[in-house]
């Protein structure tokens, strides 16, 4: 049994897997018997779907339809996946252009925040980065596999980590490929390399200004912690100096870019203005070089006005990938791994986005990075409070994307 010192209360660690009672929320995923398969799609509307102006999506006789080509930029899921098996069919006229959005974000271009397998009216040309089957400027397929224009197309694609296998009409054009550093954006000479780019994001399609209709979408989820259902985004744009529903103390200077928070110099923090107790709180992280910063949980600003510093006001999920007693995934000088693979040090890297989950119910934390199984203890002092992001200390940048807080009953 661990036992772990804090804040001078000293809690009992007895978490054998299985020991607790599983939340309804944590287990409200999609399933079905179908093998794990279920419909992204219903075939009627456009429930678990968003984005796109008004109108610019439509289900005409079972298929989802781009009504005003042009004006629907991309149309993605509600929620979140990381690894899964993906199929859909796509029915592209003369000339068309579209893609398949993987892993993107909430904010930004989701063929650049996560990747594009490319859909483009480009039968028997030779493969490139940019034609049909490409990962968009990144990786060229193995065949061209497309039929021709106003036929019916198929695509599977089945992506778990950092390895990557397409199918286009029964065509193997992608096999076993790793998300490396290949891929820029718009010119060679601007590197964006797939493994810098979100490890979880939305499935979505692309309106490129063309008449597309897409059919048959369903998904299997590999994830080892596939999201839960309901969970509300905190990041909504600017109030003022501060982020919608957040408020800053200190040094550090907060901006809502892209759809992302990012935080610069410090020392400083960003507070929620809401107060939580139990919750499932997941997020996508990146720090520049040398970059610290951290996610308080159940936290209240420092009452004295000369210390920056909320230590002893709350638990601080670390980010930080050079401290080799507190890195990325541990609980700030209280909690740490006790097996797998985050227990010798962190398994992210600067200027590379990562995941983040941390959920507390009751006494017990656990934190997961990228899916991988951290802390599971047990911290008794702290039942309630605001989230804080950390700006530690001048030059240091920290971005967070699609952070979003689920509440458990």
């Amino acid at each position: 049994m661990r036992r772990v010192m804090m804040g001078g209360v000293l809690c009992a660690v007895a978490l054998a897997a299985g020991a607790c009672a599983v939340n309804r929320a944590e287990v409200d995923v999609n399933v079905s018997v179908n093998d794990g398969w279920v419909d992204l799609f219903n075939g009627e509307d456009l429930t678990g779907w968003t984005g796109g102006a008004d109108g610019a999506w439509v289900v005409e006789d079972g298929e989802i339809v781009t009504a005003k080509p042009g004006r629907g930029w991309w149309l993605r899921t509600d929620r979140m996946y990381r690894d899964f098996e993906l199929e859909l069919d796509f029915w592209m006229p003369e000339g068309g252009n579209s893609g398949l959005g993987l892993r993107g974000s909430s904010g930004g271009d989701p063929a650049f925040t996560g990747l594009e397998v490319q859909m483009l009216d480009t039968h028997g040309q030779s493969p490139d980065v940019h034609n049909c089957g490409a990962v968009y400027e990144a990786i060229a397929p193995r065949a061209m596999a497309v039929h021709p224009a106003g036929q019916w197309n198929s695509y599977r694609v089945r992506l778990v980590g950092d390895v990557l296998d397409v199918w286009l009409n029964d065509v193997h054009i992608h096999a076993g490929q790793k998300l490396d550093g290949r891929g820029y954006f718009r010119k060679p000479e601007q590197k964006l390399p797939l493994n810098t780019r979100a490890t979880t994001g939305y499935i979505s399609l692309q309106d490129h200004g063309h008449a597309f209709r897409y059919r048959n979408i369903r998904i299997k989820d590999l994830s080892p912690d596939p999201e839960p259902r309901g969970m509300v985004h905190l990041i909504s744009g600017m109030d003022g100096d501060d982020p919608a529903g957040w408020f800053s103390e200190d040094a550090a200077v907060w901006a809502v870019e892209h759809g992302a928070i990012v935080g610069r110099n410090g020392p400083g923090h960003l507070f929620t203005n809401a107060e939580f107790t139990d919750f499932e709180m997941r997020t996508l992280v990146k720090v520049n070089a040398r970059g610290n910063s951290g996610i308080y949980y159940h936290a209240q600003p420092n009452p004295d006005p000369n210390n920056p510093w909320p230590a002893g006001y709350g638990y601080e999920a670390q980010v930080d990938q050079h401290d080799t007693k507190n890195y990325t995934g541990c609980i700030y000088n209280t909690a740490w791994p006790e097996s797998g693979p985050g227990r010798d040090g962190p398994i992210t890297r600067d200027d590379a986005w990562f995941d983040y989950r941390i959920r507390a119910e009751g006494d017990r934390v656990r934190t997961w990075i990228n899916g991988v199984p951290f802390v599971d203890a047990e911290l008794c002092e702290f039942k309630s409070g605001r989230f804080a992001l950390q700006g530690h200390h001048n030059g240091n940048e920290i971005m967070f994307k699609d952070f979003r807080v689920l509440e458990l009953d």
